[in-house]
């Protein structure tokens, strides 16, 4: 008996060797592959596209753009937000997941949003992939199911322990390959957008508190408030090194004194 489970389990630790022998076909493999592109009865396509927009308000756009595409059916994959300072641009850059289907009407929309700086849109097919995924995966499962069936009809305990090691590294493997099955399916079915809303000001739109004639004021009052507060600091900083000029310049004036006083 253990003869008998160690044949059948043997060729099933081959990978996808399994397949083939149980096919017993290897002639018959290329040609399936070679009418593909004939047929062309299903392309799998992988749409991308990103693009710079100036905007007045980078938060208030990148909002919009996340309503734009809640209504397309998408989703919002991630949001960074930039205030800038006074040496740069605010932007906010978010990452979109949009049904392929309304991927050309929602990037019109996006560019509605301001004045498009940068746009494009990629594609990359990826059929040849998906077949080769489908087709592993298909053959890890064909193993799969003859290994339980070795263990189900297994009597010998050392065959029943080799099954079980050859079922879990088989289960492992297929579980992995129908994650990235899956992985490849959500890239066809939604397109990725990478926008990126950057200000048309330095520093972003001004801030309401400093909006008016008053607000202005309250702006320049804190502007005179942060320079007296730098300079203090600069005072500060810049202390020391005087007081090391003042006893240096104080010691050069004595002896400069003390050399005139002896010539005389």
């Amino acid at each position: 008996m253990l003869g008998v489970l160690t044949a059948c389990a043997g060729p099933s630790l081959k990978g996808n060797e399994s397949a083939s022998t149980s096919t017993d076909n290897a002639p018959a493999a290329p040609p399936e592959k070679g009418p593909q592109p004939v047929e062309d009865t299903q392309r799998d396509v992988v749409k991308t596209a990103s693009m710079i927009v100036t905007v007045a308000n980078t938060s208030e756009a990148a909002d919009k753009a996340a309503v734009m595409v809640e209504d397309a059916g998408g989703r919002v994959d991630s949001r960074t937000e930039d205030a800038g300072s006074e040496q740069g641009l605010a932007r906010t850059s978010i990452v979109l997941r949009v049904p392929v289907e309304k991927l050309d009407g929602v990037v019109r929309e996006l560019k509605t949003l301001g004045t498009v700086q940068t746009a494009e849109t990629r594609s990359e097919d990826v059929t040849a992939q998906r077949v080769d995924m489908d087709a592993r995966i298909k053959a890890l499962q064909t193993s799969v199911d003859r290994l339980l069936a070795i263990m189900r009809d297994a009597k010998d305990p050392e065959a029943l322990i080799a099954a079980e090691d050859a079922l879990s590294q088989r289960q492992a493997d297929l579980d992995s390959l129908r994650a990235q099955r899956d992985a490849l399916g959500d890239r066809i079915a939604y397109s990725t957008v990478d926008v990126t809303f950057v200000a048309e000001t330095v520093g972003g739109p001004v801030p309401e508190q400093y909006q008016g004639f008053f607000g202005q004021v309250e702006r320049g009052w804190d502007a005179l408030v942060s320079v007296a507060r730098n300079l203090w600091l600069l005072f500060g900083l810049l202390l020391p090194w005087l007081v090391v000029l003042v006893v240096a310049a104080g010691i050069g004036y004595g002896l400069l004194r003390l050399v005139k006083a002896r010539r005389s």
